[in-house]
């Protein structure tokens, strides 16, 4: 374990650990259900707590998510978050939570919602302005431990693990798991134009993201989770996958 490039930081193997899951569509509702079994994994191989779970999102189910994403018409109009989280809750006797506005939102205290300190936050979003807007926060407070980002097209995904720089890990701290942001600076870069035109059918929604990239995406970004807690640390930060090419490259720490 020693020769592990990076080591869990470790008040997370001794307590609980709280998670903020920013977007539960394509990505985040498949990650939120692997969470709910990594939290089962993480008791079974002897975590004290294991996870809780807060997932935030404004959206409702449209008839372009049934059938791509784990929503099905019985869900539409419904909120995405309130939906999967109830669900998991239900199904496997937990306590998360969800919330119907940006987590922006809760950042910024509005609405009377009170500011909660997490230890990972994990993006599921879809443009490159809600990534500024994590970077612009993540980088000026310091408020979670890791930040794990997914994000995909059509065909191909990339899910990055990094380390928000804190007075513990400042930015230059050698070691450190750079951000996504850091990696891609190219995501900061609010010249270029988004890709994110709403899908009215399932048959556009496939044009633009292929049926099963983000399935790929959050069992990679599952599996990056379950080495750091299992393991106590990771030999890679993240992955690069193109189903189209069935090609993964692993992105070194």
């Amino acid at each position: 374990m020693d020769a592990l490039p990076h080591r869990t930081c470790s008040e997370l193997l001794t307590r609980r650990v709280t998670i903020h899951l920013a977007g539960v569509g394509g990505n985040g509702a498949q990650m939120a259900a692997c969470l709910a079994r990594l939290d089962i994994a993480m008791r079974a191989l002897g975590h004290p707590s294991g996870l809780h779970v807060h997932a935030f999102d404004p959206d409702t189910v449209s008839e372009a998510n049934v059938g791509r994403q784990l929503y099905s018409r019985a869900d539409v109009g419904a909120h995405k978050a309130l939906v999967t989280i109830t669900r998991l809750n239900h199904f496997y006797g937990l306590d998360w939570d969800a919330s119907v506005h940006p987590i922006e939102q809760s950042w910024r205290g509005e609405h009377g919602y009170v500011r909660r300190e997490a230890d990972i936050l994990i993006s599921c979003v879809d443009t490159r302005a809600a990534r500024r807007t994590m970077h612009a926060y993540l980088f000026s407070e310091h408020r979670y431990l890791y930040w794990l980002d997914l994000g995909n097209r059509q065909h191909d995904a990339q899910v990055v693990l990094g380390q928000p720089p804190s007075a513990a890990q400042p930015l230059d701290a050698p070691g450190r798991l750079r951000c996504v942001t850091e990696r891609y600076k190219e995501l900061l870069d609010d010249t270029v134009p988004e890709e994110d035109t709403p899908s009215c059918s399932v048959r556009m929604s496939l044009a633009s993201q292929g049926l099963f990239i983000n399935d790929v995406a959050a069992r990679y970004a599952a599996q990056l989770l379950y080495e750091l807690f299992s393991s106590g640390g990771l030999e890679m930060q993240g992955v690069v996958c193109n189903l189209k090419t069935k090609q993964s490259v692993p992105i070194r720490i």
